[in-house]
Formats: C-alpha cells, sequence, structure tokens
C-alpha cells in the first residue's frame, strides 16, 4: 500500500542567468510530495520528479557534463496532501559561493 511522503531536496550546481547579470551557479531548495511504499522509493521518485521538472530545467544553462546535483536533506512521512501543492512546493534559490 502507497504511503504519502514529503521530501525537502537541496539542489546545486545549478547554472543560472538571472535579468542584467552574467550566468553564474546557484543551489535551492525544494518540497516534492509523493506516494511510494518506502521512503527509498519515495526519495527516488521525488530525484526523478526533479531532473524531468521543466520549470527546473528550462532555466537551467549548465552543459550535458555539469549537470546540477540533487541531495536529499529529509524525509517525512505525512498523513495526507492537504494543503500541499502537488508535486513540488516552491524553490528557494541562493547564489553558491565562488
Amino acid at each position: 500500500m502507497a504511503k504519502k511522503f514529503k521530501i525537502f531536496v537541496k539542489g546545486k550546481n545549478y547554472l543560472l542567468q538571472q535579468q542584467g547579470e552574467a550566468a553564474r551557479k546557484h543551489g535551492f531548495y525544494t518540497t516534492v510530495f509523493v506516494e511510494a511504499r518506502n521512503p527509498e522509493e519515495a526519495e527516488a521518485l521525488a530525484l526523478d520528479l526533479l531532473r524531468t521538472d521543466s520549470k527546473i530545467l528550462d532555466a537551467c544553462q549548465n552543459g550535458d557534463s555539469d549537470k546540477p546535483i540533487f541531495e536529499v536533506e529529509s524525509t517525512d512521512e505525512i498523513a495526507s496532501f492537504e494543503n500541499c501543492k502537488l508535486p513540488r512546493n516552491g524553490l528557494i534559490l541562493f547564489p553558491e559561493e565562488q
């Protein structure tokens, strides 16, 4: 039986050009909500979802040999998806140190 999970993910090495600036590396945090049988499957599903998320990929200027990196920060089983924006909630960007 599938359970509901909230996966908090940190992205790194995300080359992004913001308006009026040269492209530079950023990191980000986002929360992904998935249904899975166990936490390991939930994490894999969340990472797959991010690797194919057009809202993230369309702005990304990384080449094929320098892709963004995604790391699971936390995995929590939750009772329901009520008041959750599926499949992903928000994207908090921050500049990476040079």
